[in-house]
Order: C-alpha cells, then structure tokens, then sequence
C-alpha cells in the first residue's frame, strides 16, 4: 500500500468508524477479513483510522459538553425544589460530581508535575 490509501481503503475505513466490527465492516464494503487485517496493520492505514475514529470521538465529546451545561442548569434549578428527597438527591450528585472533578484537576496537576520532572532527568543525562 505505501503512503497512498485507496478508494477501497477509504470505504473500509469509514466502515470501520461506523462500526467496529471488522467482519460487518469487511462484508459492508466487500473486502475480505484478511485483506482488512493486513490493512489494518499498515502504518498510513492505522493512523488513518485512528484519525478518523479520534474525530469522531471528539465530535460527539463536544455534543456531550453542550449538553453538560443544560444539565448543570436543570441541577441548578431542582436544588430549589420544594421535594426534600429530590432536593437531597440532587445535592448529593452535584457533591460527588464536584469531588470527582477535583480529584480529576488533582491528578492532572500530579501527572504535569512528574512529566516535568522526567523531562528535566532526561537533559541531565543527554536524552533526547
């Protein structure tokens, strides 16, 4: 295959986008299961379909986000709720969500911290 993906190969990836199953996949487009794997163990073909399965995510991660602030404000607005078992309920969840929100920004920062520090040991000893 080279550096060149194909008509074929571009079928197979977007089959393989919509659906992960290689064997739907291979039968939507009419390539056979071993032509698939092989391609699919190709340099260009791989990073190809990771590209495309990475957009794909990142699309929908943003929907999820759009969303996210809807239901921050529904949240918002049953914390007023005369119900004292919703409003408990609904306490509880903005809790835990903003703990695990914390812990997330906590491990984020520990990890910058020791993804600095090998970067410094590596240019102490002369590693690239």
């Amino acid at each position: 295959m080279g550096n060149h993906l194909t008509v074929r190969h571009m079928r197979l990836l977007e089959a393989l986008v919509r659906d992960p199953n290689v064997l739907k996949a291979c039968e939507s487009v009419g390539v056979s299961r071993a032509t698939a794997y092989r391609w699919m163990e190709e340099p260009t073909f791989k990073a190809e379909l990771e590209r495309q399965r990475d957009a794909v995510l990142t699309t929908a991660m943003a929907g999820v986000k759009a969303q996210s602030i809807r239901a921050a404000e529904e949240l918002a607005v049953l914390l007023g709720t005369k119900d004292e078992r919703l409003r408990r309920m609904v306490c509880n969840d903005v809790l835990t969500r903003s703990m695990k929100v914390r812990e997330m920004e906590e491990f984020e920062r520990r990890l910058v911290a020791l993804e600095n520090q090998l970067t410094k040991r590596a240019k102490k000893v002369g590693a690239p």
